[in-house]
């Protein structure tokens, strides 16, 4: 069953590759997926089978259907000099295939649209590094001044620090001990 099931699904996958290169293979996917179904006994792998074959022989249809079409479109093509679009066009649902000209077009287009929204990030990340510079800056300048208000002779010893200034090179448990302190002590 094993062996069975393996030969399967190495037909399954080759039927898809044919059917890329406009070859064809479904009907043998079919069939050896028709002889895995009847040979195992698992209900799971049953239920994963028959969508497979019924997938493959819907394929051989619309191929056989598509063949039909436009057969008679070629014979009638041998009188008439005018082209004949209907055998360029893919037949109803499926997709039209590519050709290198067009694939080139999208990938240009793609690539173009890819290196705008590159300088555009560029830009931003410029804007946003010159604003966190200038931040950067105000802040060592707020700091800076900060530090020497407290530093200055004028400054008393007798006058609290503002509750809200942080302390410099201050440990933060100590910080929160000494506006405790100073708070408790502007209270009483």
């Amino acid at each position: 069953m094993t062996v069975v099931y393996a030969q399967t699904h190495h037909f399954g996958r080759k039927a898809d590759q044919l059917v890329a290169k406009e070859k064809l293979c479904h009907s043998k996917a079919a069939e050896l997926l028709t002889e895995a179904w009847s040979v195992t006994q698992s209900e799971q792998v049953r239920l994963s089978l028959e969508p497979q074959r019924d997938r493959h022989l819907q394929q051989q249809r619309l191929i056989k259907m598509s063949r039909k079409h436009t057969r008679p479109l070629v014979s009638s093509s041998k009188h008439t000099s005018a082209p004949i679009t209907a055998l360029q066009s893919p037949p109803l649902g499926w997709k039209a295939a590519k050709d290198d000209k067009t694939r080139l077009e999208e990938q240009s287009t793609a690539t173009a649209d890819l290196r705008e929204l590159v300088v555009v990030l560029l830009l931003e990340n410029k804007r946003l590094l010159e604003e966190h510079e200038k931040l950067k800056a105000e802040n060592a300048s707020l700091k800076r001044e900060l530090y020497e208000e407290h530093q200055s002779p004028q400054a008393s010893l007798d006058q609290p620090l503002p509750l809200g200034m942080r302390l410099l090179n201050v440990p933060p448990n100590l910080q929160q001990e000494i506006q405790l302190l100073l708070k408790t002590a502007n209270d009483s």
